[in-house]
């Protein structure tokens, strides 16, 4: 009986370890082939928090599903600098080549961006999030930016 667990155990956490891994590689994927897309951020100041330094994120196009449904797709509208312009449901249509669709549940999230403790200064100078989006589903925020398109 105990042989039967340990390798029912050893099962599992091989299954949970490819699960991670693949997880990890499709994350990565994005970053590699993704394309780049810049968020306004809202004004905001970092905080403390107990496990380190980050700041709270608010976008200025936020994306809100105020429907509550399971998903919603929005469109946004980037201008010649992959900055988005103008966001809002997607209600069907043809897409111009300056716009994305981005589902959603409720929010476009993270809402928060975590950083090495102590440089806060670093990062309040940030002005947009930048994201990586392959598909309308996949998309990730990879950084931050300031006011000229700069990675922080």
């Amino acid at each position: 009986m105990t042989r039967t667990r340990t390798l029912v155990a050893f099962i599992l956490l091989g299954a949970l370890l490819i699960f991670m891994n693949v997880q990890i590689l499709q994350k990565e994927r994005i970053k590699t082939e993704g394309e780049t897309i810049y968020f306004e951020l809202a004004p905001v100041d970092p905080r403390a928090f107990m496990l380190g330094d980050y700041m709270a994120l608010r976008y200025a196009h936020p994306l809100l599903n105020e429907d509550y449904q399971p998903m919603m797709t929005f469109i946004v509208t980037l201008d010649e600098h992959n900055v988005v312009t103008h966001a809002e449901p997607y209600i069907g249509g043809t897409l111009q080549d300056n716009q994305r669709l981005f589902n959603i549940q409720d929010q476009l999230r993270p809402t928060r961006f975590y950083f090495q403790e102590g440089l806060a200064p670093h990062y309040d100078k940030a002005r947009y999030g930048v994201f990586k989006r392959k598909d309308t589903d996949h998309f990730l925020l990879e950084n931050l930016a300031d006011a000229d398109l700069i990675l922080l």
